[in-house]
């Protein structure tokens, strides 16, 4: 391992939430330390092995796609989720277009229940690899599942002005962000000047990793390149939409497929990347058309967030690293980030924080056969929402079936920016949902986008609202 910084890493992901369930986080990193080490891809990276390239003229590749029949999934599609006491306008009748890209659901979790076969430690999730053994199938249907109820989370937050696209694409490994430091030293110092691992990091793997992120985002560019030249789509607006792993492939999307590309750049609203921090040096070294959001209602911009607790830890996993084009991985470690409030759409800094009048309400995809709290116990999983414990002791699906979103209670909410980037909350009611994630090791990553479904809905209407007087010129 690279020592300190590995050390301190594991740390931090312990940390945060109440003492009992700092405790309980650093107890079940102690019981899984040893398998979890296990299962972070090592190997030699291949194309080969990381299954077939999905085919995005194929409806059956799309987690969502405004094409796809409402009722005929387990999970539904995010073009679809409502509330059972509420109604979304018509597919058709939706006035602008959301591209969505899921964050990582190639997980420890999954990867554990797989402990000792390779198809733990794939650097990508092999997709289409319909002839593959039992084991990679059991581990691409696991993944999809995830894909799907966290497209149902993310997505939905957009569905009453957009029509939603959200492909399927070969993800990196989650684990693959263990690499990342040798992956931005290799970037920085140069092959000439690396012979064999690069300096401090004799168990990396920077190629490989790199491969594996370069594999996942070809998937993106190929299902963003499908649904932007759509002859069907011309002339629409759109909104990029992405979390986590999801954002890093849209920011190197949005550098190298937008910002160079004026009919593209004339349709383009807005994106909204969080759960992964964007620095604010982007905005002069590769984009300079595109710019970061100071309000609720400019354009042809970028928001960004990374939600936390007033009381949680600045997570350094989720700020280390990014993508510049033409320049490769860099560390942004110290850099400043582009951070705005989706309450007040604020970018301040150290800012006032929003009032609980105008928080408009979370909502979020609860299984009708399945509740997260009641599968957690003394020891959590580190992501309670997403079923962690039933993730790690079964090879299967979970079998999750979703028709509808349900409100979430989460009391009297305030929001601002925090002096380091982060977007701080007031505590949840002591019942809520959402408490889970207290106990997870990201804490309330998974939050990002369904704590603000409300004003997340009536963000984007009122930027396609005011994308319209200019969007002819």
């Amino acid at each position: 391992m690279d020592s300190v910084k590995d050390l301190g890493s594991l740390i931090q992901l312990a940390q945060g939430g109440s003492a009992q369930a700092t405790l309980a986080k650093a107890t079940r990193l102690l019981q899984t330390a040893r398998r979890m080490l296990g299962v972070v891809p090592r190997g030699k990276f291949s194309e080969a092995r990381a299954g077939i390239p999905p085919d995005f003229a194929e409806l059956g590749n799309w987690l969502a796609h405004p094409e796809h029949t409402p009722g005929t999934s387990s999970i539904e599609d995010a073009n679809h989720l409502v509330a059972d006491d509420d109604c979304l306008p018509p597919v058709e009748a939706r006035p602008c277009d959301c591209f969505f890209v899921v964050d990582s659901c190639y997980t420890p979790e999954i990867a554990l229940a797989f402990w000792g076969d390779d198809a733990a430690r794939r650097w990508n999730v092999p997709l289409g690899c319909k002839e593959c053994k039992e084991s990679l199938q059991r581990v691409n249907a696991k993944v999809v599942e995830q894909m799907r109820l966290r497209t149902a989370a993310a997505a939905s937050c957009f569905n009453r002005t957009c029509r939603v696209y959200a492909p399927v694409y070969r993800q990196a490994h989650v684990l693959a962000y263990y690499h990342m430091p040798a992956v931005t030293r290799l970037a920085e110092e140069g092959p000439s000047k690396t012979r064999g691992p690069p300096r401090g990091s004799s168990d990396k793997k920077p190629v490989e990793a790199s491969q594996a992120f370069d594999l996942a985002y070809g998937d993106v560019r190929r299902a963003f390149l499908q649904f932007v030249d759509d002859p069907r789509n011309a002339d629409r607006p759109f909104v990029l939409v992405g979390h986590s792993q999801g954002t890093v492939h849209l920011a190197r999307l949005l550098q190298e497929e937008v910002e160079t590309h004026p009919a593209r750049l004339k349709r383009f609203v807005h994106a909204y990347l969080t759960g992964s921090a964007v620095p604010m040096n982007l905005f002069s070294r590769t984009l300079h058309r595109i710019r970061p959001s100071m309000s609720s209602f400019d354009t042809c911009s970028v928001s960004s967030w990374r939600t936390a607790s007033r009381t949680h830890p600045d997570l350094a996993k989720l700020r280390g690293y990014f993508y510049y084009a033409g320049e490769g991985w860099r560390s942004i470690e110290g850099a400043t980030f582009l951070a705005n409030n989706p309450i007040t759409w604020s970018s301040e800094h150290g800012g006032t924080a929003s009032e609980p009048h105008d928080y408009r309400g979370a909502q979020w995809p609860l299984p009708t056969n399945l509740d997260p709290r009641d599968h957690e116990g003394i020891l959590p999983s580190g992501v309670g929402l997403r079923f962690g414990h039933l993730v790690m002791r079964s090879q299967d699906v979970l079998g999750a079936q979703i028709s509808s979103l349900v409100d979430v209670d989460c009391g009297p909410l305030r929001a601002k920016i925090g002096r380091q980037g982060l977007l701080r909350v007031t505590p949840f009611k002591a019942d809520c949902l959402f408490n889970l994630t207290e106990r997870d090791y990201l804490l309330y990553h998974d939050l990002d986008f369904a704590l603000f479904h409300h004003n997340l809905q009536e963000n984007v209407a009122r930027r396609v609202q005011a994308w319209r007087p200019t969007s002819r010129l």
